[in-house]
């Protein structure tokens, strides 16, 4: 994208304790992770391995975290960082395919932080917003039904909203590159290799089944598929519409918030059973 003389920021919703990040924040719920950072190797914090990668590649090095709260918060969070980098276009991607769940699937995967993204986004005025996912059969680690993402991706079709989908190959030089990331920053936190971009990789290199490549999936059947280096890509808008608790998620504020509000919305609907690909 930057050799199409598009400027390109990465920012993501982080699981790592920011409070010591020193400069302040551009928003409550946002900062700028940058090499310049004191970080012990092992340390839990992807965005700072990330950014030290990218620096040693001369590229802009600034990687930006959004701090775990819920849709209102991270809503403004956003509105600040728009404003800061003068951003037309905003692309989740989600590591995985369960951002498609609307709410009364047998399994919601791991909802929350792709819910309360996908809320807060979606409220953004004055932007263009994306979806895209990658790594359809990850979330069997979840206990997500594959057949109700199948059917998400089919509905969405139907509005209009699919965009089409591409596939990772080990000879592009992105894909290249994205193995180099992962590799760094995998050898800087080895505790807490990525099972998502761990699997990811396995499946471009044309690894199938239950292939293991993280002590942190021992015990559990794996399902790495050619399927799983492939984008799938949505206007995040019909995504977002989708979701059957979307207006209660709106005026959440913290995590816990969000967690009752799925929780509540679950206890209200019938839910459907798992289904099986017939294939």
């Amino acid at each position: 994208m930057r050799a199409e003389g598009k400027a390109v920021f990465l920012a993501n919703y982080s699981f790592t304790s920011l409070p010591y990040v020193p400069r302040p924040p551009l928003a409550q719920a946002v900062f700028e992770v940058t090499p310049d950072l004191l970080v012990t190797p092992g340390d839990y914090f992807p965005e700072y391995w990330l950014s030290r990668w990218l620096r040693t590649q001369g590229e802009p090095d600034t990687v930006y975290a959004f701090r775990k709260v819920g849709a209102a918060p991270l809503k403004t969070a956003y509105e600040a960082l728009v404003r800061h980098l003068q951003v037309d276009t905003v692309l989740l991607v989600d590591g995985g395919t369960d951002s498609l769940m609307r709410g009364d699937e047998v399994d919601l995967g791991t909802p929350h932080e792709d819910a309360t993204s996908l809320v807060a986004v979606n409220e953004l005025g004055g932007v263009q917003k994306l979806l895209a996912c990658l790594g359809f059969g990850i979330d069997r680690f979840h206990g997500v039904c594959h057949a109700h993402y199948l059917e998400a991706a089919a509905e969405l079709t139907r509005a209009g909203a699919y965009l089409g989908a591409f596939s990772l190959t080990p000879d592009m030089p992105a894909v290249r590159k994205y193995r180099d990331a992962c590799e760094a920053v995998f050898q800087m936190m080895p505790r807490y290799t990525s099972i998502v971009n761990s699997s990811i990789l396995s499946a471009v290199d044309g690894q199938y089944g239950d292939h293991h490549v993280t002590s942190r999936t021992q015990g559990s059947e794996l399902w790495i598929n050619p399927l799983m280096g492939l984008y799938w890509t949505f206007e995040l808008g019909a995504v977002a519409r989708r979701l059957q608790y979307y207006d209660a998620m709106r005026a959440t504020q913290t995590l816990t918030d969000v967690g009752r509000v799925i929780e509540s919305h679950r206890d209200s609907v019938q839910i459907r059973p798992r289904v099986t690909i017939p294939v």
